[in-house]
């Protein structure tokens, strides 16, 4: 593909009917209830509480005298109130979902500053590069791993490759660690380009909120219980280590599962960067659900387990996702297509492992080689028809 190519798809979206009749009944959805798509009472409530859980524990672990072992796994508790501010307030914020004001979901993004990570680095690699463009080689961020993981059949294969279903959940681990600590500064200096969009030089004040975000999150994670907290400075350390440890492994358990199994489509663009499918089709083709049926899971992980609609459209609010999850599967059974789900998280997790193990041992594409069909990640999937 050439260099400097323009990714775009060929077809579009009002083209099909599944596309169009989607849209419809989503619109429809809210106009027959007069609700709004954004932020409702439940979310409120779920941002309150995020913000209570986040300043509770962190006031808990800085006014207490503890064991180190109690000053891990309080470390432990305020990495899952991070986690669950990430997700659910600042991942909507981001996508422009939690309010009509683009003042209030600048600031709400800002979450993502306050726990570690940059909300404008998200904003470039998840929303301009990899919600664009699924699973695309050249144009998805999430599809870069620096030859660690061979995520798409479309990338070379190296031999350490067959046992990266074995090392990826070790890895895993590292990745918010890694995250906080140098990849948004590797991509902020490294690359130029998210998707179809060019970066020459970065605005001045989005640079002073990413690199204030990581002094903060520096100070308050680090620096403060280090002079302050009655506790040996190794079980600081330790906690802030085996904190991320367990957030990056949720944060895989959260979104590898949704695009990387062997049921997921991986669309190679021709020399113009042309991509033969429609933006609402290729979400469908490159995306699956989990655990649709567990609460727990729903509200925990700011729906995204329900990622077919968080893709198809991120402006709505997660709070919706049940509801319009059931708009979808229906009107793909209308129109004959398969919506793919795993019925629980292990499964969904397990059927990424797999994926890898098969990418791990097969060269080029897997899926035309073993003649894998499109059928569920774990045996469980909807059949549409």
């Amino acid at each position: 593909m050439a260099q400097d190519a323009q990714f775009k798809f060929d077809r579009k979206v009002a083209s099909s009917g599944f596309s169009q009749a989607l849209s419809q009944k989503v619109d429809g959805y809210f106009q027959t209830r007069r609700i709004s798509k954004r932020a409702n009472l439940e979310m409120i409530f779920k941002t309150i509480l995020a913000f209570l859980l986040w300043i509770g524990t962190y006031l808990w672990l800085m006014t207490g005298r503890f064991s180190p072992l109690d000053v891990v796994a309080i470390y432990v508790l305020h990495g899952y109130a991070q986690l669950y501010m990430g997700l659910n307030i600042a991942h909507d914020a981001n996508h422009g979902a939690y309010a009509r004001s683009k003042r209030i979901n600048r600031a709400l993004g800002c979450v993502f500053d306050l726990v570690g990570l940059s909300s404008y680095m998200w904003q470039l690699m998840h929303n301009d590069a990899h919600h664009v463009f699924v699973n695309v080689r050249g144009a998805d961020t999430a599809l870069v791993s620096g030859s660690i993981f061979r995520f798409s059949p479309h990338d070379r294969r190296r031999p350490f490759h067959r046992y990266q279903h074995l090392y990826a959940p070790f890895f895993y681990c590292l990745s918010t660690l890694d995250w906080v600590l140098t990849k948004d500064y590797r991509w902020l200096f490294s690359a130029h380009r998210f998707g179809n969009r060019k970066v020459a030089e970065h605005p001045l004040h989005e640079l002073f909120i990413l690199f204030a975000g990581k002094a903060f999150y520096y100070t308050y994670t680090l620096v403060l219980p280090l002079l302050y907290l009655k506790a040996p400075w190794y079980s600081v350390v330790l906690g802030f280590i085996v904190m991320h440890f367990f957030l990056g492994f949720t944060l895989a358990l959260t979104f590898q599962p949704n695009h990387f199994t062997e049921d997921s489509s991986f669309p190679e663009p021709d020399e113009r960067g042309h991509i033969s499918n429609n933006y609402i089709k290729h979400i469908f083709d490159t995306t699956a659900d989990y655990a649709r049926g567990n609460p727990l899971a729903c509200w925990f992980l700011g729906g995204l387990n329900l990622h077919v609609i968080h893709h198809m459209f991120p402006g709505i609010c997660h709070v919706h996702y049940p509801a319009l999850t059931e708009i979808v599967k229906s009107t793909a059974a209308e129109y004959g297509l398969t919506y793919r789900e795993s019925r629980t998280v292990t499964g969904a997790f397990l059927a990424h492992l797999k994926w890898m193990k098969i990418l791990g041992n097969t060269d080029g594409d897997p899926t035309s080689a073993i003649g894998l069909g499109r059928g569920s990640a774990d045996g469980s999937a909807a059949a549409a028809s």
